[in-house]
């Protein structure tokens, strides 16, 4: 009886070990997750963070005319479509998401290397009509995400190296 007894008691430590060992690996595993969870929101708000700095380089470039209103209008609306905006925050892009749709047809990259200079012009010319077109309405969306970035961005957008 007293063989069975401590039988019964090694079982019961032994399980009971085991139920420890397993509640603390699951502990671990869930302050891993959690440490993961954590890191991974801290990227996408870096991630969101560098593409809105991004956005407000390509506004003050649009505004100091270093950069086509067509090129500008493309890269905007593609890092705005990175973020997770509502509806009413995509608003005051909406001009730049025009234009980008307005010159999408037009080919880029390889497939501009390869028109013929009769159609480069073409192209150029039908791009430069819808950049007068939007020209007032992209330069104001620009300027007012500017404004509206200025408050809480305070780092200035460039450093001046040489023209002064």
């Amino acid at each position: 009886m007293n063989l069975l007894v401590i039988l019964g008691i090694v079982i019961i430590v032994v399980l009971g070990s085991y139920a420890v060992y397993l509640y603390l690996k699951l502990r671990s595993q869930k302050s891993r997750q959690l440490k993961q969870q954590e890191e991974l929101v801290q990227e996408q708000k870096e991630r969101h963070d560098h593409y809105r700095n991004s956005i407000r380089v390509l506004a003050s470039a649009i505004v100091a005319e270093q950069v086509s209103l067509t090129e500008g209008a493309i890269r905007i609306s593609m890092l705005v479509s990175q973020l997770d905006l509502s509806e009413s925050e995509k608003a005051g892009y909406q001009v730049f998401f025009q234009l980008t749709e307005a010159t999408s047809h037009i080919p880029i990259l390889d497939e501009w290397k390869k028109l013929s200079s009769l159609e480069k012009q073409r192209y150029d010319a039908e791009r430069e009509e819808l950049e007068k077109a939007y020209k007032e309405f992209v330069e104001n969306a620009a300027k007012e995400l500017l404004a509206t970035s200025k408050n809480s961005n305070p780092e200035p957008l460039f450093y001046s190296v040489g023209k002064d």
